[in-house]
């Protein structure tokens, strides 16, 4: 495996983080304050896409989509309340969520198009960086979490480079459309709350 730095925790300009998620082939991103001292009740909001990117930086391609009208408000998701999150989401340290959002982008069919003659090790240091961007936007002391489930029971910090099962959040029309399962990241700062999600297609 190959052992990437930490390198500076800065923040990135709007065009690198935008960059960042189009490298990372980020199918559905969104962004919105921060409100409650319950993280939760702002993730909700986020995931229900009721809120706007606070700083404006966020492409409004990576939160629309077509499928979402009436009969269906939070498409491709299930309306998602903080109580289901507070069951379904796994917390993760800072290492880990750059490592996991790498190494899962790196695995999967995603990392948006890669350039002719680009090898496997240039591809990953290239999403481990672009991960890294999207991240520092949250600052130093970001919380995150994923619903990605720690099979190991807490007892290897590393869990997540040997397989992990997934609490699937696409809602029943999604997955009528081949959207069998999802795997995404949440990043939670003081202002701020990030929802980074892919989806895999039947």
């Amino acid at each position: 495996m190959l052992v990437h730095g930490a390198g500076p925790l800065s923040l990135p300009e709007p065009q690198e983080w935008r960059q960042a998620l189009l490298t990372l082939g980020c199918q559905l991103a969104a962004v919105g304050p921060r409100r409650h001292e319950d993280w939760l009740v702002d993730a909700a909001a986020v995931l229900q896409f009721r809120t706007r990117d606070p700083r404006g930086w966020l492409p409004e391609a990576h939160t629309r989509w077509p499928e979402r009208g009436r009969s269906s408000p939070y498409y491709p998701f299930d309306r998602l309340e903080p109580h289901h999150l507070d069951h379904h989401l796994e917390l993760l340290t800072h290492e880990a969520a750059v490592e996991l959002t790498a190494l899962h982008w790196t695995a999967a069919p995603f990392g948006g198009p890669r350039p002719p003659g680009e090898s496997g090790p240039v591809r990953r240091r290239r999403l481990w960086s672009a991960a890294r961007t999207l991240l520092a936007r949250f600052g130093p002391d970001a919380e995150y979490a994923t619903n990605a489930e720690d099979l190991s029971g807490g007892t290897d910090p590393h869990w997540y480079r040997d397989g992990f099962s997934l609490s699937c959040f696409a809602g029943v029309d999604a997955q009528r459309d081949g959207y069998v399962c999802d795997f995404g990241i949440l990043a939670v700062s003081d202002t701020e709350i990030g929802a980074f999600w892919n989806f895999f297609i039947d």
